[in-house]
This record gives C-alpha cells, sequence and structure tokens, in this order.
C-alpha cells in the first residue's frame, strides 16, 4: 500500500517489468557460474553458426540491399511494384522488393530493411508494421539444405517445406491487409498511365538517392560499417540464446515440462517426446527442428513440428527482429500474433497436403489424429478473424 500510495500504477508496472528481468538474468549469471563448461561449449556452439552460416550467408544480402536503398533503387522500382502491392496487400510498391528479399536471404535481413523503409519515410507505421510480420521467412539454403537434406536425410522434402512455409506468410500478408488503415499521405494508386508512373518513379528515385549529399565511396564506407555493426549484434543475440538454451537443458528445464505434459500426451494418446521439439523451437528454430527430425512420430507430425517451429521463428530470432527495429517507431506486437497465425495455417497446410498425391510420394497418413486439432485450430483462428474484420468494418478499409 504505501509502494502505490508513493508510485502510480504505470510507475509500479514499469518497476515490476524490472525486477522481473532483474531476476530473469540474475538466475542465468547464477547458471553461468554453477555450468562454466556448459556455457563455454553452449557459447562456441552459437559463434560457430553465426560464423560458419549467419555470417557468410546474410554479409552480401546486407551490404547489396543496404546499399540499394541508399541508391535510391528500392523507391523507383517499388513505385512500379505499387499497382501489384496494394491491391494484395495494401502496402507501398517498396515493400515489394524487401517481399522479394524475404524470398532469397530470411530472417532478420527484412526486419533490418523494414525499419530502414520506416525511417526513410517510404512506409507508414501501420504498413511498417504489416510488412514486418509477413516477411519473416527462413533462409531458402536453410530449409533446402539444412533441414531436408541435413537433418531429414531426403532432400524431396525442401521444396514441400519451404512452399509451405513461404504460402503461408504470403496468406498472412493478404489477411492483415483486412486490417490496415490508409494514410492520407499514402494514398493507393489507381488507373496510372505508363508515362505517369514513370515520371512519379524518377521523382521518388531522386528523393531517395543519397549520392547528391555524399559521394559513393563515403556511402559504401558507412553501409559496411553499419552492416559489420549489425552482423556483429546479430552474433551477440545468437551465442546468448545458445548459451541459455545450454543452461536450461543442464538444469534439467526441458525434461521437467515433458514430465509436467506427460498427461496430455495419455490423454490425446500420441508420443510425449513429441513436446521435446517444440520446446525446444520455442526458444531457438535450429535446434527444435533437429529435434523434430529424430522423433519417433510419422513423418506428418515431425513435418507439422518443422512447419510450426518455422513460422513461430523461435525466442532468438524475435529477439533478433526486436532488435533491429528498435530504433524505429516499429512494435511487434503485430509480428508476434501474426507467428501464431501462421503457424496454424502452415501445420493446416502441411494436413491438406496429406490428401494430395504429395502423400503417396511422401507417405503421409491422413488419418493422424494431429490433422482434424490442426484443421479445428485453423477454422477457428479463420472465424475469429472474420468476426473481427465484420466488427470492425468501419475502421477498416479494404483495398479491392
Amino acid at each position: 500500500m504505501l509502494a502505490r500510495g508513493m508510485l502510480s500504477n504505470f510507475e509500479l508496472r514499469r518497476t515490476g517489468i524490472s525486477f522481473f528481468w532483474i531476476f530473469i538474468f540474475l538466475s542465468f549469471g547464477i547458471g553461468m557460474i554453477c555450468f562454466p563448461v556448459v556455457v563455454l561449449r553452449a557459447a562456441r556452439r552459437g559463434l560457430e553458426v553465426w560464423w560458419e552460416i549467419v555470417l557468410p550467408s546474410l554479409l552480401p544480402f546486407f551490404i547489396i540491399s543496404d546499399l540499394l536503398m541508399n541508391l535510391g533503387f528500392i523507391a523507383f522500382f517499388g513505385t512500379f511494384l505499387e499497382p501489384v502491392m496494394r491491391p494484395l496487400f495494401n502496402l507501398p510498391g517498396s515493400g515489394g522488393f524487401i517481399l522479394a528479399v524475404s524470398y532469397l536471404s530470411g530472417f532478420p535481413l527484412c526486419a533490418v530493411l523494414t525499419a530502414r523503409l520506416r525511417q526513410t519515410n517510404l512506409c507508414t507505421k501501420d504498413e511498417g508494421e504489416r510488412l514486418l510480420s509477413f516477411t519473416s521467412n527462413a533462409s531458402p539454403l536453410f530449409m533446402l539444405g539444412a533441414v531436408s537434406a541435413g537433418m531429414f536425410q531426403n532432400p524431396a522434402l525442401g521444396p514441400l517445406i519451404a512452399g509451405i512455409h513461404y504460402f503461408s506468410n504470403f496468406l498472412c500478408g493478404v489477411i492483415l491487409k483486412f486490417f490496415s488503415r490508409i494514410s492520407p499521405g499514402h494514398p493507393p494508386r489507381s488507373g496510372t498511365s505508363k508515362e505517369s508512373l514513370l515520371a512519379s518513379a524518377l521523382r521518388a528515385f531522386q528523393k531517395a538517392s543519397r549520392l547528391t549529399e555524399q559521394g559513393f565511396g563515403a556511402l559504401l564506407g558507412e553501409t559496411i560499417r553499419n552492416t559489420t555493426i549489425t552482423l556483429l549484434t546479430i552474433g551477440g543475440f545468437i551465442t546468448l540464446f545458445s548459451v541459455l538454451l545450454g543452461i536450461l537443458q543442464a538444469v534439467g528445464f526441458f525434461a521437467a515440462i515433458t514430465k509436467i505434459l506427460n498427461p496430455l500426451a495419455a490423454f490425446f494418446n500420441f508420443d510425449p517426446s513429441l513436446f521435446r521439439p517444440l520446446l525446444y523451437g520455442f526458444f531457438e528454430i535450429t535446434i527444435g527442428i533437429n529435434e523434430a527430425s529424430k522423433v519417433n512420430g510419422s513423418l506428418l507430425q515431425q513435418l507439422m513440428m518443422v512447419e510450426a517451429i518455422l513460422a513461430w521463428n523461435g525466442l532468438a530470432v524475435q529477439a533478433q527482429v526486436a532488435g533491429m527495429v528498435a530504433g524505429s517507431d516499429l512494435r511487434i506486437l503485430t509480428y508476434i500474433l501474426t507467428r501464431f497465425l501462421q503457424a496454424a495455417i502452415a501445420v493446416s497446410l502441411t494436413c491438406i497436403f496429406t490428401c494430395s498425391p504429395v502423400q503417396a510420394i511422401l507417405a503421409i497418413s491422413p488419418r493422424d489424429p494431429l490433422v482434424w486439432a490442426a484443421v479445428f485450430l485453423t477454422g477457428a483462428i479463420t472465424f475469429c478473424i472474420i468476426s473481427f474484420a465484420r466488427s470492425f468494418r468501419k475502421k477498416v478499409i479494404i483495398i479491392r
């Protein structure tokens, strides 16, 4: 009562959050002291992942993408994509470049580009948050190489896993359009001629290009410096969560959660080992998918878990995304909520493929009990989305 009298409710909430994080990281520090060998191995593993996989795959994309944005190409190219992006997603054409990059590279590059797009005022806050939410794709090299060929020892699964992941995220973008708002400063284009479109593209190019302010050498040096700092930040996130997972595993956290969930597994009559990949995947995507490839369940169950983990991204990736947009006014609430939506859609799409010729190729059983659970979950989420859209129809503008 004394504390409540001295502090407002907002200050009490902020204080409670601060003490919560203090408790978390004090426990983390104690775990590092108690398990020094585990911490050393986990940190080395995280750094190896960053050095051998993340750095080589992301560095070229980061430099080229940042240069293209500073040179004005994205603003120029985005003007031509406006007639496509507006009807599909109610987004500016400049978001089309980020959408394309999301299929070529993966997270968290698109978070960096979306934040830059917002900082250069090429999109509104609402548009940036929605663009961030459905361009958080996994790398195609990761899905086609590491997951299908490496973990599952079946390269034929790669196109299926990647296709479902990309298409489910694409559908999330279409659904998010129905909750968008049109900013007065960013009206949708309609009926624009080729001449006026080209003129608009040239004006956007001249406005966005930074070559008028500084030379190309200075621009290249600034781009490389910013890219290096960004990649070092990503490496820090990867190493931190690798150590966190190592400590949680050493103290028996995952084993305890699995035992708690055993009665639930017995009730639904499926193998309790299926919880293990989801628990790992909740924190880190690579370890979770690797565990999913080792469980004793059917191939359908394995693919469903893989798609759910890919859609969720893992707390490690979500923390990276939050860190990459911290310098802008973009919030990640829409991004996190979309992860649940994409997980439901991706799992349902996996089940739908069991009724197609892919079933014969992959030997997936359509009578798996999780199929009906996934279908029900997606139906419930879709019903809630439609109901919400109808309730707020006056506040929502639909681009037709």
